[in-house]
């Protein structure tokens, strides 16, 4: 159960964050269709991450290996917050509706109702806010995330794989993390989609807690940038 000033600190970063309700809004404006995955689909990131002198880079691939009537599956290789290797698969039930997968640094979460973290057709204006009921793997503890976006507008992003016509989307997401000692981590991400390769072409991510009672402080534990250096297409 949520502290009162736990509650009141979400509600007032909800507020800034979409300044409205729960629901989904959008303004006429350019928009982009739910993207067709296809077996093979393949995105490769230049990926910077780690927090002050501490940083390394890596790449980071993400692969659509299985797609079916009930959704498609993306094997994803990488590099943790700590620097360790790692692979997982993260089941979707569509475009951008995540079933099981990683949502703000390494720890993976199943949403009993799948999270949807973007709206199709995207287009500039739109807004969400929610709560998630989460079940984190391994160990199958039950919790509830929020779950916020708003789109921005489009732009022309240039990175290593060239240059697309993007959408940004800010998210907020709070955890379910808290405890006496701490508040739930806050996870800020910033990414730009682009129809062209069915993914984003960018991504910057960043997460910190804050420490409460005798030692309060701001802690970060997250800060990385992706840039797709390359995207291949899968099979027809």
């Amino acid at each position: 159960m949520m502290s009162t000033r736990a509650i009141a600190r979400v509600s007032l970063l909800l507020a800034v964050f979409v300044l409205a309700g729960a629901n989904t809004t959008a303004v006429n404006a350019q928009s982009a269709a739910a993207p067709t995955m296809k077996v093979g689909d393949r995105w490769v990131y230049d990926v910077t991450s780690g927090i002050g002198l501490s940083r390394i880079t890596y790449q980071e691939t993400r692969e659509v290996t299985a797609v079916g009537a009930g959704g498609f599956m993306v094997k994803v290789t990488g590099k943790t917050a700590a620097g360790a290797d790692f692979t997982r698969v993260e089941d979707f039930a569509g475009p951008g509706s995540l079933r099981s997968g990683a949502l703000c640094m390494d720890e993976v979460r199943r949403y009993p109702t799948p999270l949807q973290r973007v709206s199709f057709p995207i287009a500039p204006g739109q807004r969400s806010s929610k709560w998630v009921n989460v079940v984190s793997e391994p160990g199958g503890t039950k919790g509830q995330i929020n779950y916020s976006f708003q789109t921005r507008g489009w732009e022309k992003v240039t990175v290593p794989a060239g240059t697309f016509d993007a959408i940004r989307v800010d998210v907020l997401m709070i955890l379910d993390d808290g405890d006496a000692f701490r508040n739930a981590t806050n996870c800020n991400f910033t990414y730009w989609y682009s129809p062209a390769v069915r993914g984003t072409v960018r991504e910057r991510r960043s997460a910190q807690y804050t420490e409460i009672g005798a030692f309060p402080g701001t802690f970060p534990v997250l800060s990385a940038s992706y840039e797709l250096a390359s995207f291949t297409p899968g099979s027809p």
